[in-house]
């Protein structure tokens, strides 16, 4: 057993009054149908190979290895034309009234020095260009903006956030701390929180990308904004009322307390001394606290820290606040992601994110939380340089050192097992975001791709099956919704009533099975027993 009163202390401020009980379920009914989150995926692309389209005249023709250029189109004239300056034969006494009865004439041509040389390649009908082999020959699978041409076509990005299209895209661009012209940007419209839909959509773009030969270095990174439904372009907000400032203060300390472990959830490049990418991207949150400052204080300090500009591990920059300091409109962005070719990975720290809003409405009642104790904090800073760090200029290499992080892995798969069981509650409602997490905190993508594995081996260790659910599933679950069997005293009769429908309809199960599957449906907060009903109801 484990005590971690320890690791849940918390302040009380003025500014920041807690919630009561009934807020605290207004919030997370409110939050949990109307936050979205938008993936923002980062590739490379192949440097441009050529500029030609075939079209050139200048190019060499194939033949020239022949020296047929050499050949001057007026030979036959110049041979009949007899003059001393082009004959093999002449002498000191020769000149041009004698050549035209000369018996020792011999016609020499004096090819290219000759002034009146005209290239045989002028009248030649069979000039033909060796493009097939020619390294300066255009060829779309390596130009930049014909591979995101193509994606344009292939995703249809909808240009707008006021509807989800089918691949989910909402723009492609270009950033300039990518290689390839650019590289390429895939942002994806905001989605409300369900795993699957974020795998799927994740694999699209996945599979898009890579058979366009995308790839990913310490350049490429993942970002995830979190945000309440809003359309600015037509003034319409689904926050029906101001957000209290205690739950962004207390989302900005989990993210604080947490920040060690999201790093090392999230790592993914592959050589031990530089396992993830600089701190020039999303520098630290750590010293920055939101206990006596104002959220928009915070905000600011966190965009100053990073250049004055929205570089922060988390940041606020799309936020807004009435006059008296609520928030009118919640947008956060995580930038601690590395990328991967992993769907399963997208998804999971998709549904994550979307958790460290929902954990901060739930201790909002508590006050602000403390992020731990005074030797915490000091191991945690400690720890963080040694896995997040690296702010050197731009001509520099932009990966972060590493070299003593697998030395401490022990120390960030607790804090991450630890980040992953306060979250637990709020992902199992999630698909199996929760289950891919902890394959990942127990070793991130860094880690596989260490032992030699593929992105695609990866994701089939990370990924969870999507299961097809059974006909006693299926049966049960309708006999829950439509509370086809109720008022029994407790649920082992309900249990064995569901047994003898089932019989009936001619379904084999045993009790056993029936209780596997409602046990498993509690466990994950799917159903609650109604005592007053008597029978098990959907939640």
């Amino acid at each position: 057993m484990r005590d971690n009163r320890d690791r849940w202390k918390f302040y009380e401020h003025p500014s920041k009054p807690k919630l009561d009980p009934s807020d605290i379920m207004w919030w997370k009914r409110m939050l949990s149908n109307i936050l979205k989150v938008g993936i923002e995926f980062e590739f490379n692309l192949p440097e441009g190979k050529g500029g030609c389209r075939g079209d050139n005249a200048g190019c060499p023709c194939i033949h020239m290895d022949n020296n047929c250029w050499q050949t001057c189109v007026n030979t036959g004239t110049c041979s009949v034309l007899k003059h001393p300056a082009v004959c093999s034969a002449k002498t000191g006494e020769c000149g041009e009234q004698k050549c035209a009865e000369c018996k020792n004439y011999k016609f020499k041509c004096l090819e290219l020095m000759c002034a009146d040389f005209v290239s045989f390649c002028i009248t030649c009908n069979k000039y033909a260009r060796n493009c097939n082999d020619c390294g300066k020959k255009f060829d779309p699978k390596f130009d930049p903006s014909a591979i995101r041409n193509t994606l344009v076509k292939e995703l249809q990005p909808s240009n707008t956030y006021g509807k989800v299209n089918k691949s989910g895209v909402v723009s492609i661009t270009t950033d300039g701390s990518l290689l390839g012209d650019k590289g390429v940007e895939i942002i994806t419209i905001g989605r409300r929180v369900d795993y699957w839909e974020f795998y799927e959509m994740s694999s699209r773009i996945l599979t898009k990308a890579t058979s366009n030969g995308a790839y990913l270095n310490e350049r490429t990174s993942a970002h995830m904004h979190i945000l309440s439904s809003y359309y600015e372009k037509e003034n319409i907000n689904e926050m029906e009322k101001p957000m209290p400032q205690i739950v962004l203060a207390n989302f900005h300390q989990l993210v604080r307390r947490y920040q060690n472990a999201l790093t090392w959830i999230t790592i993914g490049l592959n050589d031990p001394n530089h396992l993830t990418r600089w701190e020039k991207f999303r520098v630290s949150v750590l010293d920055v606290s939101a206990v006596p400052r104002d959220m928009q204080e915070v905000m600011d300090e966190v965009s100053h820290n990073s250049g004055g500009n929205k570089y922060g591990f988390v940041n606020y920059l799309r936020t807004r606040f009435t006059p008296d300091g609520l928030i009118d409109r919640f947008h956060v962005e995580f930038r601690e992601a590395d990328t991967a070719m992993c769907p399963s990975y997208y998804a999971a720290i998709a549904c994550l994110h979307y958790a460290f809003v929902i954990k901060a409405v739930e201790i909002s009642r508590y006050g602000i939380l403390k992020v731990g104790s005074a030797e915490w904090l000091k191991k945690a800073k400690e720890m963080k340089e040694i896995i997040l760090n690296g702010k050197g200029d731009w001509n520099s290499n932009r990966l972060g050192n590493t070299p003593k992080l697998l030395d401490n892995r022990e120390y960030f798969i607790t804090e991450a097992l630890d980040m992953l069981n306060q979250m637990k509650n709020i992902l199992i409602r999630i698909g199996p975001a929760y289950d891919v997490l902890v394959k990942l905190a127990r070793m991130p993508i860094a880690m596989r791709r260490l032992e030699g594995l593929s992105y695609e081996q990866i994701e089939e260790q990370i990924a969870i099956a999507r299961s097809r659910e059974s006909r006693v599933d299926a049966r049960i679950s309708e006999m829950i919704d439509l509370k086809i069997i109720d008022q029994c005293k407790d649920i082992e009769e309900w249990m064995n009533e569901v047994a003898k429908v089932l019989a009936n309809d001619e379904i084999q199960a045993q009790i056993e099975e029936i209780k596997t599957v409602i046990d498993t449906k509690l466990r994950e907060g799917e159903i609650i027993w109604s005592q007053s009903v008597g029978c098990i109801l959907s939640v």
